[in-house]
Parts: C-alpha cells; sequence; structure tokens
C-alpha cells in the first residue's frame, strides 16, 4: 500500500495562481473550494429561507426587489403561492443536496481523509478537482432556473411525478424550471460519484504502512462507510434524472401513466409508470440522509475522544454500527 502511495501520487508544484488555486490538485485546496461552495449554497438558502418567513407572517406585504427575481411570481413585490413553493423547492435543494452532502463529506473528507490515512493525496488529483468543478457547474445550473421566464420548479425537493414529468401543462415551474432542476442533479450526481471513487480508493489503498482498516480513525471510516452508500445512491438518481429530462423533451412516458388529464387536456403520454419515480428517488433518498448525517458522527466521535485522551469504549462496535 506504501510503495502504490508513492506511486499513484504525482505532486506537481503549481506554477501559477490558476493552478495553485484554483483548478488546484492539492486534496486541501480541493476541500476548501467544496467548504466556500457550500458556505455560499448555505447562504442562498438563508435567505430564501427569510423570504418564505415573511411571506408566512406577513402574507400580503410587498418585498422590496423581489419584483425583480420574478415579475410573474411576485408582482409589485408580493409573494404568489406558486412562487412561494418554488422558492420552497430551491431551498430544500439547495441545502439538501449542495449543503448538507457537499460540507461534511466533500468538503471535510476531502481535507482530512488523506491526513488521517497518511497519503499525500488522493489516488486520482485530476478526478478530484474534476469532482469539484462538476459540483459547481451544476449547482449554478440550478441557480439558473430563478432567471427562466416560468421561475424555477415547484415540485418540492422530491419532484414526484407526473406533474413534473409533463411540462408546463402542469402549472408554472413545470417547464424549463424542472428540466434545468434535473440537469443539475445529474450533473451533482456524476461529481460525487467521482468523489466517491477516489474516497474508496484512498482508504483501501493508500494508507499507512501497518495501519489496518480496525485501526482507521472513526472520521475515517464515516467517510469510507458515505463513499460506498453514495456509490450506489448516486448511481441511480442520475439516470432518474435523465429519464425525467427525457419526459420533457423527447416525448417519452417514464413517469407518465396512460389517460392521464391534465387542465382538460389529454396527455399523450402513454405507458409510464408514476410509482417508478418514486422508486428511483427513494433508492437515492433513504441512503441521503445518512449520507448526511454518518460523516458528522464520524467527525464528532473523532474530536470526543480525541479531546477525552480515551480510546473508544468499544472501537469496534461503533465502526460496526456505522
Amino acid at each position: 500500500m506504501h510503495d502504490m502511495s508513492a506511486h499513484a501520487v504525482q505532486h506537481h508544484a503549481p506554477t501559477t495562481f490558476i493552478r495553485k488555486h484554483v483548478f488546484s490538485l492539492d486534496h486541501k485546496v480541493i476541500g476548501k473550494q467544496y467548504y466556500a461552495l457550500a458556505l455560499l449554497a448555505a447562504l442562498i438558502g438563508m435567505v430564501l429561507s427569510w423570504l418564505m418567513r415573511i411571506h408566512l407572517g406577513w402574507t400580503n406585504a410587498a418585498i422590496p426587489g423581489l419584483q425583480l427575481l420574478s415579475k410573474n411570481g411576485a408582482p409589485g413585490g408580493v409573494m404568489t403561492p406558486e412562487y412561494y413553493l418554488q422558492l420552497m423547492t430551491m431551498h430544500g435543494t439547495i441545502m439538501v443536496f449542495f449543503v448538507l452532502t457537499t460540507a461534511p463529506f466533500a468538503a471535510f473528507g476531502n481535507y482530512f481523509l488523506p491526513i488521517q490515512v497518511g497519503a499525500e493525496d488522493m489516488p486520482f488529483p485530476h478526478f478530484n478537482m474534476m469532482s469539484f468543478w462538476v459540483t459547481f457547474v451544476g449547482f449554478w445550473v440550478l441557480i439558473a432556473a430563478f432567471f427562466v421566464s416560468d421561475g424555477p420548479s415547484l415540485g418540492g425537493w422530491t419532484q414526484y411525478a407526473p406533474l413534473s414529468a409533463v411540462g408546463s401543462v402542469a402549472g408554472p415551474g413545470e417547464g424549463m424550471g424542472v428540466i434545468l432542476w434535473a440537469t443539475s442533479i445529474a450533473i451533482f450526481c456524476v461529481g460525487q460519484l467521482l468523489g466517491a471513487l477516489n474516497f474508496i480508493t484512498t482508504t483501501l489503498d493508500l494508507r499507512v504502512k501497518g495501519m489496518s482498516m480496525m485501526r482507521l480513525p472513526l472520521s475515517a471510516w464515516a467517510w469510507f462507510i458515505t463513499s460506498c452508500m453514495g456509490l450506489t445512491a448516486f448511481a441511480v438518481l442520475m439516470p432518474a434524472c435523465i429519464l425525467l429530462i427525457l419526459d420533457h423533451v423527447a416525448g417519452t412516458s417514464f413517469f407518465v401513466a396512460s389517460n392521464l388529464v391534465l387542465n382538460d387536456q389529454l396527455q399523450p403520454h402513454s405507458g409510464g409508470s408514476t410509482l417508478l419515480w418514486q422508486h428511483l428517488f427513494w433508492f437515492f433518498g433513504h441512503p441521503e440522509v445518512y449520507i448526511a448525517i454518518v460523516p458528522g458522527m464520524g467527525i464528532v466521535s473523532h474530536v470526543l475522544i480525541t479531546n477525552m485522551r480515551r480510546p473508544m469504549l468499544s472501537h469496534r462496535v461503533l465502526i460496526y454500527s456505522m
């Protein structure tokens, strides 16, 4: 393992600002980039939650400047019920994907995992760089949904079919907003798959000589377990989003059943299943709650035993429980 680390990791000293701070191959810099992205996403999600709470408290109050974001969704700054649902969808999506998944897993994991296993860097540094920039692009594709004509999707962060699959006939936000939402999440899944492959390989093949799996810190175990879950969960969500896009732009019927009538219009779809989207989405959604919390459990456990200066009562039991 030690010899593989020496051959797998090639350090090229960055010669320009761009190579050192923007398109860096250093796992620490990439971890900081992920963390900055998560902080930006948390700030935007927090502002959206403020707007929703203002609307709940003062339903007919005009929010200064909101009409600049959406003339149809907030005429005169007064939020419509549909626009409230659009903000709720964007808030939930941003917080679940780009904060809860990005910060504890991608940001802290990138920075600390190689250090904790004694590796010089990730085994695939270019993949590592790509994972961040793919995630970065996915985030801005999602934000772009605010600026399309009918606004972002209002289907919630779960985007239940059939309304999310039939297009603009389902109402405001169900056209281009859904396409951008699904495109963003599909791109996000690609980034997370690249990151998960790096994390798993780092843990299995780049451990320092003499460090067995049971000697790994609990935080390293948490990132390893999360990577295994993410590798299966995101690999299912990505094609689900692609199928949802195809229902919009290619006339397919993966998630739309036959004889569906919306706004007195018979939809030209047949043979699909609305439950198929739920099965595919929750194949990701159930592991996602653990993808979000297991890194935090590992970090807290590691910090506690380090500050107590005592070993965990049963290191193996906690590993098996995770």
